[in-house]
């Protein structure tokens, strides 16, 4: 037997863009709280997000450890958000850092606009914080997929991100009961694509990383990583032309949604 058609004992999946419409979803938290320094302010909404964009890159990038942020997948989105919480000492210095970070990116961006207004700065901080927390829509047919894939197989979450973060996803969205395991690469302290991520999901669940499937949006990180670890690897192309790489993947699906039944077509009931 093949690993192509060898058993599948686990499903690994990503959350962001996967299961959640993460991009989609922070957009509309930007143009919420964008809105309000139109209301205040008269900002232009668009010329505020692309300034708080473009400021909160360049602190991050002069932060306490990008380098080491951006190997376990995160980034200054993120950090608007986040309050850094868990024990590793790089979020220690990061928990410390991250207030002066996420004003000083609104300060910043509103004086790009012409406004000069600290008070407006930290509402924008806190809006923007509840307005993405409040904010976890579901893909279409995710959670239906998700109940059917949990009659049949053990699930692991596997995602990069900021452990406040991320968590803060999950339990908004009610999603931890379809998971046996939550991977996030912020608590390991690496992420996808590293293989190591993807062998360290299959050992905490018992299973061969040839019996585990990594089904995700990001098609170097859940294809390429997963299949550089021997594990297949399904991705979500959600319609989109399939990159240039020499690596082909597993399956290819354009939502969740499709997953459970094509596993039924190739194996036949669980």
């Amino acid at each position: 037997m093949t690993l192509l058609n060898a058993p599948i004992a686990a499903v690994l999946l990503d959350l962001d863009d996967t299961i959640l419409h993460d991009d989609q979803a922070t957009q509309a938290a930007f143009a919420a709280t964008a809105e309000v320094a139109r209301e205040q302010a008269g900002v232009d909404p668009n010329e505020l997000i692309a300034a708080v964009l473009r400021e909160s890159a360049a602190l991050w990038a002069e932060g306490p450890h990008p380098e080491w942020t951006h190997g376990i997948g995160t980034d200054e989105v993120e950090g608007l958000r986040s309050r850094f919480a868990g024990e590793h000492p790089h979020w220690v210095a990061m928990r410390e850092w991250g207030p002066a970070f996420r004003h000083e990116s609104w300060r910043r961006a509103l004086a790009s606009c012409g406004v000069e207004d600290d008070g407006l700065a930290s509402e924008l901080d806190a809006r923007f914080d509840a307005e993405r927390a409040a904010t976890n829509p579901l893909i279409e047919g995710a959670e239906e997929a998700l109940g059917e894939l949990r009659k049949h197989y053990r699930l692991a979450m596997v995602t990069n991100g900021i452990p406040d973060v991320q968590r803060t996803k999950i339990e908004r969205a009610s999603l931890a009961e379809y998971f046996e395991l939550l991977i996030v690469s912020g608590e390991l302290g690496y992420g996808k694509p590293e293989a190591r991520i993807y062998e360290e999901t299959a050992r905490q669940l018992g299973v061969a990383p040839e019996a585990c499937i990594m089904v995700g949006d990001n098609f170097r990180r859940d294809v390429v990583g997963a299949q550089e670890a021997g594990i297949r690897g399904v991705w979500i192309s959600m319609g989109r032309p399939m990159p240039e790489s020499p690596v082909t993947p597993w399956l290819t699906v354009t939502s969740l949604a499709e997953l459970p039944d094509r596993l039924a077509e190739m194996f036949g009931p669980a």
